[in-house]
């Protein structure tokens, strides 16, 4: 459908009454979320988008994929569907989509599940140097084509999915295949990489008035488990949920795990009022 001013691709499905609305993280699409959808959808009326420039949504003309503004476009989208969410599930950088969505108050659920999610900057030099070289590679021309064709490959995507911690299934491996041959959704994840700032959002967590809770999978190489852990220890309202033997993408590999925390969150919610932000009315 058309919403924000881009065309976007979705999917929607379940009869139960309460709303989920599920974000995939960087490089991924809404089928990550697949292996948990057939649980959830006996439970929840589901939306799962394809964030802007990932799978089949369009991304922006000008190619500027900040966080505030992939936000505002998805806050658009729902909008426009007349659908508010009752709780969120976000992945890796779609937690952060889902947290700046209600810092700006465009969604107001009553729980937050984030799976590793990438809340914080990426550290030490690496988080100096990504978002430049991230830029200067979405601006080629050439570029986006060449990792399409290579990126894909056996050998290249095997070592990629092992970097994460994570062993999935043939199916999850297929998608990942599919997704990196497409040098429209490459240019996207490049342009999100390259306009990705999250020192406004990190100073603004302890705003944040929604439970949350952070799930982990221990054996994650890309988000360091610790990180949720700290954040947990931190934040009011947030709370840690390891996942041993599981890794990045533990939403992939082990769906009932990841289904029973959003089935507890919902239970423990159900009474849920989210008080009014110091200094909002």
């Amino acid at each position: 459908m058309q919403a924000g001013g881009l065309r976007w691709r979705l999917q929607r499905m379940g009869r139960g009454p309460t709303r989920l609305l599920l974000l995939h993280g960087t490089g991924s699409s809404l089928q990550s979320w697949g292996p948990c959808v057939p649980g959830l959808a006996e439970h929840f009326s589901l939306l799962i988008p394809d964030l802007p420039g990932h799978g089949g949504t369009q991304g922006f003309a000008d190619g500027q994929a900040s966080l505030p503004r992939m936000a505002q476009a998805l806050g658009e989208l729902l909008a426009a569907l007349d659908w508010q969410p009752t709780l969120v599930a976000g992945h890796s950088a779609g937690a952060a989509v889902m947290v700046q969505l209600c810092l700006k108050q465009a969604v107001e659920p009553r729980g937050l599940l984030a799976v590793n999610g990438a809340l914080q900057p990426l550290p030490g030099l690496m988080g100096v140097f990504a978002s430049p070289l991230a830029r200067l590679a979405s601006r080629s021309a050439w570029l986006p084509g060449w990792v399409a064709r290579h990126a894909a490959q056996p050998r290249a995507l095997g070592h990629l999915i092992a970097s994460t911690g994570s062993k999935i299934e043939a199916a999850g491996v297929e998608h990942y295949r599919e997704l990196l041959r497409q040098p429209a959704h490459v240019r996207g994840v490049l342009e999100m990489l390259a306009g990705w700032r999250l020192d406004e959002l990190q100073a603004r967590l302890p705003e944040l008035r929604v439970p949350l809770w952070l799930a982990s999978g221990l054996s994650d190489r890309t988000v360091a488990p610790v990180q949720s852990l700290e954040l947990a220890r931190r934040l009011p309202g947030a709370s840690f949920h390891p996942l041993p033997g599981l890794g990045h993408l533990a939403h992939e590999e082990a769906p009932g795990q990841v289904n029973a925390l959003l089935l507890a969150l919902c239970d423990e919610t159900r009474d849920h009022a989210n008080p009014t932000p110091t200094g909002q009315t």
